[in-house]
Order: C-alpha cells, then structure tokens, then sequence
C-alpha cells in the first residue's frame, strides 16, 4: 500500500476499456458467453504428444488463431514473441474499445504489462541439444556459435519488456512503462499498479494486463516436473481442472492474453468516456513461506485480502462476489479457501465464489487480467460464471458456495484474487462504475 496516499484518498480510478484473447475466442463478451454456457477452452494440444508430454492439454490458444494474430500486428510493433503477439490484440481492442484517440501523446499515459520471461522452443533446444555432451555434461558453445547460435535478435522476442515498449510507442503513453514478472500474481500486480499511479495523480490513463504463450515444451515440462501440473489419467480433458472440488490434482497450464484501459475519473467524464467499472482497492503482499505454497492456515492471503480491502475503504461486508485464484491445485486451494473462511467467517457460506480456471487453465502473469477483464463483465451483467468440476468439497473448502451454474444474482463489488509462486500474493476489488 502507497504510504503517501491513506485509504480511500486520491482520484477514483475506472475502467473504459477491456480486451481479451483465448483459445479460439478474441473478444471478452464472447468469452463470457462461452463460459456462462458451461464451456471449456481446455483441450489436448496439437504438438504435447508428439513432443512426449505427460500433461498432453492445455488451455492454448488455436494455431489458425494465433496465426492471424500474428499476422494482424502491425510492422513497426515487430519483432514480438508469441506471448507479444497476444498483448498486442488485446491491448489494441482495448484502447480502441475506450474511444481513446489512437495515440495519446502525453507523458500522463503508461503502459503496464504482466509477462514471465519467454522459454526457448522445441526447435531451439534441439539446436542447443546437437552439441551438449550428455555423458560429460558440458556443453561445446564454440561449435554451437560456429554452426549459426541463437537468432541474434531472439532477445527481443523473448523480452517481454519489448512489447511494453512497443505498446507504449504506438499508443503514445510512455510516461510510466513497467513490465511485471511477479508469477501467477503479475497480472493483478499490473493492473494494481497503474491503478495506484492514477490514483496518486501521477498519470491520467493506463494500460494495464497480461499475456502468457507458456503451452511450450520447456514450460509444460518444468511444471509437470515439480507435480504442478494436473495428470490426465482416465479423465477426459474438460474435467481436468477441479478448483476446491476434493479431488483436484494440479493445474491445467494456458496462453491468452488481457488488458484493461484505466483512467481517472475526471479524465474519462471529461471526454464523455463510458465508464465500465471502478477499481475500488488493491494490495500486493509478498511472503516467503515456500516456493510451491503459502501458509496452509491461509493467513498469508488473509493478510492481502484485508490489505485490499482497507486501501479501498471497505469491509468484508462490502464483497458480495469472489473471482478465486482457484489454480485447482491441493495447497493453493487449500490456503485460498481458507483465507476466505477467516476474512469472511460465517458470511462466507453467502458470498458466490467463481473458480475461471477451471474452464480457462492457468495462464500465470495473464490470469489476473483476464480474471479481472471477466469480472469487469460480471459487474455489467450482474451475472456470476460457474465453476467447472467441482463435485465435492473436502474439509477445508466446505462451506463455501462454489458457483456451478451461471447466476444471475445482485454483482456490485468483487475480490478478484491472484496468489502466485515465490509468495506473490495480490487481491483487486472491482465495484460497479457508480
């Protein structure tokens, strides 16, 4: 929390603007729709099995669509990575959709974007592979240079820093860049800081989300290694992702993208913008109770939660819906649900709680923003998406109302959590525009 500006104070920060790309799907009503009807994006992936994969789904984004994406950016935006290509489409659709002029020009415009450093592809570790001595274990770098290396510009793809500099020269709002790489929580953790930049006066407009292209071998392998990842066994692949349901096994790994237009209040009455939202708190705590999980008690993201709730001026009577982090893992679940428990107590059992990843997967630094993007539209609809799979609580995730059905029920401020390795733990409150 910004010691400089006590809870409540500053200028009201709301939302003009949202896009959003995932698996076949490129625009966030569409989105919405498709998960109001009970729909999955998760699906076997084209290339797992052949790569040898365990974890053969994902939540990825269709090639034809990601082919036409990448083909959509425009020339100076180039050379963008997979997961830049993403951000540009739903960062553009959401500047367009604001009604904000197509470049800013002002040094009151920022540009705040949520991406874990990019992987190497398969092509490129079996280039790499080609001259590594496996029984020595050592690697002749010599040969690998001499028989043509790694594409010299390859930095600048996987930077994700790149793409917020492109985003930023494009749209003219280079007064405050940041690139966030803060884990599963990045994505709240981008949208939580330019909402504090509005807030304080610093800047008038932001654009603010996330994109992830992680359905690659290097990344699928590194989660199944560590036992993060969900095993398919006998299930089919829709069923994979059980958040809070007692036999959750892990998380289903997803690309996408997502990006929010903030602007101040004034800013956008003064323009005639329509507002869609307001960002009414947030708070990004860090701990360092272990790698893989938080404090089993949930007192770590109790702890973000109220943070979240005193920046804005709230108490826990005030939250009537709760978009979860919900990754469908034991240890996330079991420390999320209890949390809640404690922050909510014996009103929890009355406040609906929407698990997107069930049907989303995980999509790390994107979640948040899309998690936010989907709650933007819950305020609109006064609607509540359902959770996929989830059958059976277990002793800790009782007594919660987990959300199977779309319902249709009163939405005027939601906790949008994002809790991620390495003890990065945010919670956004989005309320209705007012």
């Amino acid at each position: 929390m910004n010691p400089h500006i006590p809870a409540g104070a500053g200028h009201e920060v709301v939302v003009t603007g949202i896009g959003l790309v995932a698996g076949r799907l490129t625009d966030p009503e569409a989105l919405f729709d498709h998960l109001a009807q009970g729909n999955t994006l998760i699906a076997e992936h084209p290339l797992h099995k052949e790569w040898g994969v365990p974890c053969a789904v994902s939540a990825h984004i269709d090639p034809a669509v990601r082919r036409s994406l990448e083909e959509a950016v425009p020339p100076e935006a180039r050379p963008l990575g997979p997961a830049g290509a993403l951000a540009w489409h739903a960062a553009a659709q959401a500047w367009e959709r604001s009604g904000l002029p197509r470049r800013l020009d002002s040094e009151r415009g920022g540009v705040f974007l949520a991406c874990n450093r990019m992987v190497m592809e398969p092509a490129e570790l079996a280039g790499l592979a080609d001259h590594v001595d496996f029984e020595a274990g050592a690697l002749d770098l010599d040969a690998y240079l001499d028989a043509g290396g790694p594409d010299p510009r390859r930095h600048e793809r996987v930077q994700p820093d790149t793409a917020t500099a492109r985003l930023a020269d494009y749209f003219g709002a280079a007064g405050v860049l940041e690139t966030h790489a803060d884990a599963c929580a990045a994505g709240g953790m981008a949208i939580g800081s330019a909402y504090r930049y509005i807030r304080s006066g610093t800047l008038d407009v932001a654009l603010a989300g996330g994109a992830e292209s992680l359905t690659t071998l290097a990344s699928v392998a590194a989660f199944y290694g560590i036992g993060a990842l969900a095993p398919a066994g006998d299930r089919d692949a829709a069923e994979l992702s059980r958040p809070f349901d007692k036999d959750r096994s892990g998380f289903v790994i997803g690309d996408g993208a997502a990006f929010l237009v903030l602007e101040s209040r004034a800013h956008a009455e003064a323009r005639g913008a329509r507002v869609l939202a307001r960002v009414a708190g947030y708070a990004g705590v860090t701990e360092a109770v272990k790698m893989t999980s938080s404090s089993r008690d949930g007192s770590d993201y109790a702890t973000c939660i109220r943070a979240a709730l005193a920046d804005g001026g709230l108490t826990p009577d005030d939250i009537d819906h709760v978009n979860a982090h919900g990754t469908s893992t034991e240890a996330n679940d079991t420390c999320e649900a209890a949390a809640l428990h404690t922050v909510f107590g014996e009103r929890v059992g009355r406040i609906p709680v929407t698990g997107n990843k069930s049907a989303m997967g995980h999509s790390l630094a994107n979640s948040g923003a899309a998690e936010a993007v989907l709650s933007v539209l819950s305020l609109q609809r006064q609607a509540v998406l359902p959770t996929l799979n989830f059958h059976e609580p277990d002793e800790v995730t009782r007594g919660l109302d987990i959300v199977t059905e779309q319902r249709h029920t009163p939405v005027t401020t939601v906790l949008s959590n994002s809790f991620g390795f390495g003890g990065q733990n945010c919670s956004l409150i989005l309320a209705q525009a007012g």
